[in-house]
């Protein structure tokens, strides 16, 4: 009797042998493939054709699940940004005391830096589209977050006469300066992430501090 043929390990994918890989795990290992390769040569540097050589298939097969770059990379944002926002919330979500919430994003927020550069290049860094319509969805995602980080905030000032607008701007500080002091860290990397998120906190505590107080005195 024949034996079967022996699959290279480089053509399986989590088990399967190429040509018989289903949709959805051929569809995790396409994004898993496009977040490095945003990550490493930008969204503008980027190819279906440099995917799909990576991936080790063909362009059509791209194409079939994603149809076209600023499909995959918009649907690698989108679950780049989900993971986030759903490690920020779940840190934030387990206390009711204000500065122990914000020390609980800040901390979710750089250990999502750490454990996944290649989601945040593409959500920020290098990997992140800087014009054209795919430019414009991820702004309107950004936004989407910081109106989440700003839902956390309200209900420490609910009832106080502190408006919308400071709970809002203050939202945008947040996410702002924690972007931007990412970017500094991963130049840094000799410092830990318990210290940047402490600088972070330092920083954005003096505004939520002073919120929170105005509240307690309305």
């Amino acid at each position: 009797m024949a034996q079967a043929p022996q699959v290279s390990p480089k053509a399986l994918v989590n088990g399967h042998p190429h040509g018989r890989v289903p949709r959805a795990v051929r569809e995790e290992q396409l994004l898993e493939v496009a977040e490095q390769v945003f990550a490493d040569q930008g969204y503008q540097g980027t190819s279906i054709e440099d995917i799909a050589r990576m991936a080790g298939v063909t362009r059509p097969v791209v194409y079939d699940h994603f149809g076209s770059k600023e499909g995959i990379y918009l649907a690698c944002v989108r679950r780049a940004r989900g993971e986030l926002e759903r490690l920020i919330n779940e840190a934030a979500g387990t206390t009711d005391d204000p500065a122990a919430q914000l020390w609980g994003g800040i901390n979710a927020y750089f250990e999502f830096v750490e454990r996944h550069g290649g989601a945040w290049d593409v959500l920020f860094g290098q990997g992140s589209a800087v014009a054209g319509p795919a430019a414009e969805e991820v702004m309107r995602q950004r936004f989407a977050t910081v109106e989440g980080i700003a839902g956390l905030l309200k209900p420490f000032v609910a009832h106080s006469g502190v408006d919308d607008q400071a709970v809002q701007a203050l939202a945008h500080a947040l996410s702002g300066s924690g972007e931007q002091l990412a970017k500094w860290w991963r130049q840094n990397p000799h410092l830990t992430r318990e210290q940047v998120a402490g600088y972070h906190m330092a920083f954005a505590w003096n505004g939520l501090e002073q919120l929170v107080q105005r509240a307690r005195t309305a």
